[in-house]
């Protein structure tokens, strides 16, 4: 890794140029300085990713903050359509418990001509439809209302939930930048350290998150086409069934051919499949990076879904914190829809082996 290369070349010129022999306990000190400012470094960076989590919960605050007034006043506008749609749909009913509408059907027996009684059948027609259409209307407003509140509801929850994250990002950085500040001032290197940091997160900046972001977006992509692995019969299906449901088995072998199949990014990444989760690493230039995740079942609403959950990201060495790898779960949807697939499947369990991903399905008819 470069700044790690650097820093070495660093210590070992000045070590050098100041002595033609090197004690024992100077190379001792080396290492631990070395171990020191790898410490640093890697605080650095967490410090620098969860300030960047803060700033995206800040904006994230101000966006639903946004959204929650818009669907207020959404509410309000719809509790006036609300009102006059009762209003319309009780003078309709109001009207059938005082048989105004029985002696319409009334005039319709006493005609005596066809002429008379198709006109008469045509006028009876219309007001009963628009009676129709104001009881509707009453409903779907009514129906309307309740979706825009179960929306509101669902908006403040998550308004509090990221209002409490970011109290607690923030608590966090605080604390670890104060840890941080002390650690440097008692290296007595603050100034080589500080260099290091800025260098070190303006690469991640520039091209390790890109570099991620990249490899994600790639993954989403790729979602596109998991149903050929699913299709029974099918080139490059990986779905065998059996009595009352069905199996899906893939190697990281097939996987890492799947993938590169579709997208030459892939080419640069290889993934692993271990008994604690998913591994993929490699190296594209002088970077080097590696994921590590799992598949775990949840709910999207009522949907069940296979998600993959980032667990760990390593850049140069250095690992990101937990909210890196949230924020790309947000940004990038990895998750595996069963029942868009096959709407008679349900996922009963996910297990992983060396080199081996295997899904059991059940199937409800």
């Amino acid at each position: 890794m470069i700044l790690k290369k650097f820093y070495l070349t660093f210590c070992a010129l000045l070590i050098g140029t100041s002595l033609l022999f090197v004690p024992v306990h100077a190379e001792n000190r080396t290492e631990a300085e070395k171990k020191e400012t790898e410490a640093l470094l890697q605080k650095g960076l967490t410090v620098h990713e969860i300030d960047r989590e803060v700033a995206r919960l800040a904006e994230e605050d101000v966006k639903l903050g946004g959204q929650l007034t818009d669907t207020e006043k959404k509410i309000a506008a719809q509790e006036i359509v609300v009102k006059d749609a009762k209003k319309r749909a009780g003078k309709v009913i109001r009207s059938y418990y005082a048989g105004e509408r029985e002696s319409l059907w009334s005039v319709l027996l006493s005609v005596r001509s066809l002429p008379d009684l198709l006109k008469t059948y045509e006028y009876l027609d219309i007001i009963l439809d628009h009676d129709h259409r104001s009881l509707t209307a009453h409903q779907d407003a009514y129906r309307e209302l309740g979706a825009m509140k179960t929306k509101l509801a669902n908006q403040r929850t998550d308004l509090q939930k990221t209002k409490e994250n970011y109290l607690k990002q923030k608590e966090r950085i605080l604390a670890l930048q104060s840890e941080l500040n002390r650690e440097l001032d008692a290296s007595g290197r603050s100034e080589l350290i500080l260099a290091l940091i800025q260098e070190l997160n303006g690469r991640w900046e520039q091209e390790g998150l890109p570099l991620f972001r990249t490899y994600f977006r790639s993954l989403a992509g790729v979602m596109d086409y998991f149903p050929e692995l699913l299709t029974p019969g099918g080139k490059d299906s990986h779905l065998t069934l059996e009595s009352g449901g069905g199996k899906f088995q893939m190697t990281d072998h097939q996987l890492n051919a799947f993938l590169r199949s579709k997208d030459g990014k892939f080419d640069d990444l290889t993934f692993q499949f271990k008994p604690d989760g998913v591994m993929a690493f490699g190296t594209k230039g002088d970077m080097d990076v590696s994921i590590k995740g799992t598949y775990e079942m949840e709910k999207d609403g009522d949907q069940p879904v296979i998600a993959f959950r980032v667990q760990e990201l390593v850049f140069n060495g250095f690992k990101l914190p937990d909210t890196t790898g949230k924020s790309l779960e947000k940004e990038f949807n990895l998750r595996i829809y069963p029942k868009k697939l096959f709407s008679f499947v349900s996922v009963e369990h996910i297990t992983l082996e060396d080199g081996l991903l295997a899904i059991k399905l059940g199937l409800n008819w």
